[in-house]
């Protein structure tokens, strides 16, 4: 048997051997090199689906993105556009009320049918000065300074004789200062409520 092993084979037989060894490589390296392009096709198909679908993510997001913002502008220019039509309005209101002034402080009609004559002389004392101004929340002057002394004397302390002085307050001074003050709150309150309005819209 052994013997038989030792013999060599003839040489057809060897090289339909070599032949198939030959072609089944040949077939293997062909088989891998489709499947290896095949694989790397699908692979490149995929990823570029992948990248096409987050690109229209991102470009959705960004489309979005910017919609909102244009509205939110929008709505910010309307509200700073309604914001500062009520500001004029306060402004125009504050000046009609400002030339009124001379007129309605200085002459009154005792009657009316009678003649307009001068306002009597109006005082506010100096307690009332100081309550009055406590009232709106203004603090008292600090001391030690001479510039500060005359804005002491509308402070004067409550039960002394000096708080029933004159303090030279007049009518227009106060209507003054009112008109003053309602500019002052009326645009805080426009502000807030503008504030709101954007808070709303968003």
């Amino acid at each position: 048997m052994l013997e038989r092993l030792s013999t060599p084979l003839p040489s057809g037989l060897t090289l339909a051997l070599l032949a198939c060894l030959v072609s089944g490589a040949a077939g293997a390296g062909i088989a891998y090199g489709f499947g290896y392009r095949y694989a790397d096709a699908q692979g490149t198909a995929n990823l570029e689906r992948l990248e096409r679908r987050f690109s229209d993510q991102a470009r959705q997001a960004a489309e979005d993105n910017l919609l909102r913002y244009q509205q939110q502008v929008t709505r910010a220019n309307e509200t700073e556009t309604l914001l500062l039509a009520t500001q004029d309005l306060i402004a125009g209101n504050a000046k009609q009320i400002e030339e009124r002034i001379p007129h309605v402080t200085t002459l009154y009609r005792p009657a009316p049918a009678a003649e307009p004559v001068a306002i009597p002389h109006c005082v506010f004392t100096a307690g009332w000065l100081r309550d009055y101004n406590l009232a709106l929340g203004v603090p008292a002057p600090g001391t030690g300074t001479t510039a500060i002394h005359s804005a002491q004397t509308a402070w004067a302390a409550p039960g002394t004789d000096a708080e029933l002085l004159e303090s030279g307050v007049t009518p227009a001074d106060i209507l003054a200062h009112a008109k003053d003050y309602g500019i002052w709150a009326r645009a805080l309150h426009a502000q807030l409520n503008a504030l709101l309005d954007l808070q709303e819209k968003d």
